[in-house]
């Protein structure tokens, strides 16, 4: 009995010690999650600010620096992003520097010998952000220098497309020449420059902590960030020298021009049968003055100058040797038709397409036209003996008239010259054989019907100021390029045939007289044309003719006005 008692004792000590062994661990368990919730608190405001700088070593404005390194501490812990492309070093160095991050700490340690009696300035252009919500610092500035004295002046300005004057669409370096007056006309071609920076969003650029004196400015789109120009980039270059200054002052901001050159070369880009009996040739840029050769063919040039359409007399003809010559092109083309795949027979229609007709009519339907009707040909046709006219029935009342043809010099198109009014529905008819083909084949009958629409137009009694032949550019509300007129001793400029819609108009100083805008070219030292932009927009309505009187006259000076700068 005793001894029975002595084993119930022994198991309820075991009971016990087991009970305080987890009661224990429950409590640390405990003890554990709620210093886990206070260390690590959940919610709150999201940060939104970016890094700062608390401390520089050495401190920024250093003079006699001879450190391998300089250290950026900030107040949270950093990170960098795509330094090669976002710290901007000037003067350049030869070899980039090593930037490496611990914790709150930005150590730049330099692998280059630096300039002796030199200022540098690193600016770290969104190079820095927070390492938690990626908060980018928008830019930071670390200036020394390695001697006494610390240059203070600065140059600043804007680069705006030489085209539009609007700030260009990609990054652009803007480099600058010290003394460089002297030198070649191509100096950005051949060596680094002496001071490097960046335009901003707005095409505005800076200089800072540069050395006195005078300097030659190179804008170039510096896509692969070797500090050169190389052919084929945009570029912007001053054509005379530019001060350096040692404060802000609006009248001496320099404006630059960049365009990229045209380096296009002429070249075919197609030259095939496109059908029995007919072949096209297509160029690259337009042809000046081409001449083709082969057995029994006639050919034609489109408008744009850049398609060549060629018929054989032999509709059947599937191989030809042709010789083709222009200003830059010289080539012997032999050309084989390769047949069409067969398509798969569908049941109930027939197995090959129709022959295309002679006549189509461009404008059918509710498709624009303006004064007359136009007719297009798939093979000139021969200038008709007599006068060649339609019938057209006013839909409304039946009511029917005749009218003439005018047939282009390339026999290729024809005008049909009537008077309708927009918004009435009319049927245009034309009697078969009305036109013969120069092989010889007649036109089928044909009729289509049309509801002309009504348009406007702008008229420009234009005072050349500029001593130089003009070019007008007609500017839609995207500012794509609509129209161009030339305007050589007239002073008067008509756009006609303008959907309703918000115009903008430009005139370029057409140096070369090529009736267009001209890029520049740093190579050859040739600057873009220069463009003038009307004060307003003008808003066309249908059946309006606007009328405006302008004043073009070059810029008076290549300064900015008052803006800000980085």
């Amino acid at each position: 009995m005793a001894k029975s008692s002595s084993q119930q004792r022994q198991r309820q000590r075991v009971w016990i010690a087991g009970t305080l062994q987890w009661t224990a661990m429950a409590v640390v368990l405990l003890s554990a999650s709620a210093c886990a919730k206070q260390g690590y608190p959940s919610g709150g405001p999201k940060d939104t600010t970016p890094p700062v700088v608390v401390e520089a070593k050495p401190k920024v404005g250093t003079r006699h620096f001879d450190q391998p390194m300089f250290t950026l501490h900030f107040d949270e812990y950093a990170v960098m992003k795509d330094a090669d492309r976002n710290v901007i070093v000037s003067p350049p160095l030869k070899h980039k520097p090593e930037y490496v991050v611990k914790g709150k700490r930005l150590q730049v340690r330099l692998t280059d010998t630096l300039l002796p009696e030199a200022t540098y300035l690193f600016q770290f252009k969104e190079a820095i952000a927070d390492f938690n919500e990626g908060n980018v610092l928008p830019s930071y500035e670390y200036v020394f220098a390695t001697g006494e004295d610390m240059d203070t002046m600065m140059l600043c300005g804007r680069v705006v497309s030489a085209h539009n004057g609007k700030p260009w669409k990609e990054q652009v370096a803007v480099l600058a020449y010290r003394d460089s007056l002297g030198m070649a006309d191509t100096v950005a071609a051949q060596r680094a420059p002496d001071y490097q920076t960046r335009c901003a969003a707005d095409g505005s650029f800076a200089f800072h902590y540069i050395r006195q004196g005078d300097y030659r400015l190179v804008a170039v789109e510096d896509k692969n960030r070797n500090l050169r120009v190389e052919r084929g980039e945009a570029a912007a270059w001053t054509a005379s020298a530019a001060t350096a200054t040692d404060s802000l002052d609006s009248t001496r901001l320099v404006q630059m021009h960049i365009s990229a050159p045209d380096v296009r070369r002429q070249r075919l880009l197609k030259s095939e049968f496109t059908t029995r009996g007919r072949a096209m040739i297509v160029s690259y840029l337009p042809m000046q003055s081409p001449t083709l050769t082969g057995d029994s063919l006639e050919w034609r040039l489109n408008a744009g100058r850049d398609t060549l359409r060629v018929w054989f007399r032999n509709e059947q003809c599937t191989e030809a040797t042709l010789v083709l010559t222009d200003t830059a092109l010289a080539d012997t083309l032999r050309l084989r038709f390769q047949p069409p795949r067969r398509k798969r027979r569908v049941k109930g229609t027939e197995a090959e397409e129709k022959p295309e007709g002679l006549v189509k009519a461009i404008c059918e339907g509710s498709k624009a036209f303006y004064d007359d009707l136009r007719l297009a040909f798939t093979t000139p046709i021969l200038a008709p003996a007599d006068s060649l006219t339609a019938e057209v029935m006013h839909v409304a009342d039946s009511h029917l008239t005749r009218c003439t043809f005018e047939v282009d010099s390339l026999g290729l198109g024809a005008r049909l010259h009537l008077t309708l009014q927009a918004g009435e529905k009319y049927r245009i008819r034309l009697r078969q054989g009305l036109f013969t083909d120069l092989l010889g084949h007649p036109s089928d009958s044909l009729e289509f019907t049309l509801t002309p629409c009504d348009y406007g137009s702008i008229k420009l009694h234009i005072s050349n100021l500029t001593g130089q032949q003009l070019a007008v550019e007609l500017l839609d509300d995207k500012d794509s390029v609509r129209q161009v007129q030339p305007m050589s001793g007239s002073s008067e400029v008509l756009f006609s045939h303008l959907k309703a819609g918000e115009y903008r108009l430009r005139a370029v100083v057409d140096t070369d007289a090529n009736g267009v805008w001209t890029t520049g070219d740093y190579f050859t030292a040739r600057q873009p044309e220069t463009t003038v932009d009307f004060e307003k927009s003008l808003q066309v309505r249908e059946r309006w003719e606007i009328e405006e009187r302008w004043m073009v006259a070059l810029p008076l000076s290549p300064t900015l006005p008052p803006t800000s700068t980085p």
